[in-house]
């Protein structure tokens, strides 16, 4: 009974004391302390409670793993991970009985311990290798993150799965080693395999749909050399649409403190006439969102080519923007953020409205309930279309009508040539990035 008494103070200005009372009891406070952190409607709050079988430390593994996997609900689970992933316990190998748990939650969580301790967990590494092929997507996700994290010197073992033979992990250990090393990591046999699967999809792929969140440039050329000189690209790897579009999202997505985003661009075949570069061919991060460089790289592309233009979008906002140079002269600029400074017009966003621009009257939505996306939807559409509103443009929209818009592409779009991923002069000092990447 005093131990529950003790678990109940965690909730009041004792809970310090209480705390370090229920530490000192160590083992037989663990049940009690649990059953308050896996209690949705307790007053106690979790991280406390959590906190409190952290110090207590291996007599509260097995409870917490028991709990983790019968968890009535993600909340439970989650505070339950996070007590078992912070547990103060000196040896790592306690918790490598977790990777065979029948339970995905435990195999996910006890990578994720191995994890956070980075090199010391390089003995265990064989059992996150097994673990490759898991049948839970979110477990074989967390072991590569955790072998990323392990560091380098994961990769001689997993070479020696790929040397192995036949066997069900071989494809993903190749698959490993190029998240935590990108191509550099592969052995020379593995980069073949990977530039012949590459020859043997570019014979029959067709063009897809990209998902569009960065900036990209467009000159009306197919001549893939004069491209690459033009934004000083090198060391071209012949690539599938796909693997390109990958490349481009991944760097863009995950930055880690790397310089990913600027290592390397996607350069595409001539699409409808025109090719695209994605991502940050220029030298400075900065000069892929500032108006005054991306204005001057336009000019001086369209010099070369008679025509550039710039485009960004974003996923996860309403940001857009687009530039259009010819002969070396802005004739289009324009992005959300700055309406003010906006330069000339374009024909392509004729019969639209530019997306700064709130085109509904007052008192349009007037008693529609915001938090109720279906009404306020239906009544969006229902003016628009009794006031004939036009669509906003955005860069899709003046891509489309200008050059190209590569969230159209499909099975119409002409092709001509193959792409490629060069690197830029970042690149070339510090290499690919690590990553996986669809082919």
């Amino acid at each position: 009974m005093e131990i529950e008494k003790l678990a109940e103070r965690l909730a009041g200005p004792e809970q310090k004391a209480a705390g370090d009372a229920l530490v000192a009891i160590g083992g037989p406070a663990v049940r009690p302390v649990l059953d308050v952190l896996c209690d949705e409607e307790s007053p106690v709050d979790w991280a406390t409670s959590a906190m409190v079988l952290r110090r207590i430390g291996r007599p509260a593994l097995d409870p917490l793993i028991e709990a983790m996997a019968t968890a009535p609900t993600p909340e439970v689970a989650r505070r339950c991970g996070w007590a078992h992933s912070g547990l103060e316990i000196d040896d790592l190998s306690t918790f490598v009985p977790g990777l065979s748990h029948p339970s995905p939650k435990v195999r996910d969580n006890t990578a994720y311990v191995l994890q956070l301790k980075g090199t010391a967990a390089l003995p265990y590494v064989p059992g996150l290798i097994a673990l490759l092929d898991d049948p839970d997507a979110d477990v074989r996700r967390r072991v590569i993150w955790a072998l990323q994290e392990i560091g380098p010197d994961v990769v001689p073992l997993l070479h020696d799965v790929r040397r192995s033979g036949a066997g069900r992990l071989r494809r993903p250990a190749l698959e490993a080693l190029a998240a935590i090393g990108g191509p550099s990591a592969l052995e020379d046999r593995d980069r073949a395999l990977v530039r012949r699967l590459i020859r043997v999809k570019l014979a029959t792929e067709t063009p897809e749909s990209m998902h569009l969140c960065g900036t990209w440039y467009a000159v009306p050329t197919g001549d893939q050399p004069a491209v690459m000189d033009a934004f000083g690209l090198s060391d071209p790897e012949t690539v599938t649409m796909r693997l390109g579009a990958s490349a481009w999202n991944h760097d863009h997505h995950a930055w880690s403190g790397e310089h990913r985003s600027c290592r390397r661009v996607y350069v595409t075949p001539r699409l409808d006439g025109w090719t695209l570069v994605f991502g940050e061919p220029f030298d400075s991060h900065d000069d892929e969102l500032d108006p005054a460089a991306v204005q001057g790289h336009c000019r001086e592309l369209s010099r070369r080519f008679g025509a550039a233009h710039w485009y960004g979008a974003s996923c996860g906002d309403s940001w857009t923007a687009w530039c259009v140079a010819e002969k070396g002269e802005i004739a289009r600029y324009y992005d959300i953020e700055d309406p003010d400074d906006q330069i000339g017009s374009h024909a392509a966003e004729d019969d639209h409205v530019l997306p700064h621009i709130d085109a509904f009257p007052d008192g349009a939505f007037d008693g529609v309930d915001y938090n109720d996306s279906d009404a306020f939807l239906a009544r969006y559409l229902q003016v628009k279309k009794d006031l004939g509103i036009p669509d906003n443009a955005h860069a899709t929209t003046v891509a489309a009508r200008a050059s190209v818009d590569p969230a159209a592409l499909g099975p119409a779009t002409d092709v001509q040539g193959h792409g490629v991923l060069a690197l830029t002069p970042c690149g070339r000092e510090h290499g690919h990035p690590r990553g996986a990447l669809d082919i």
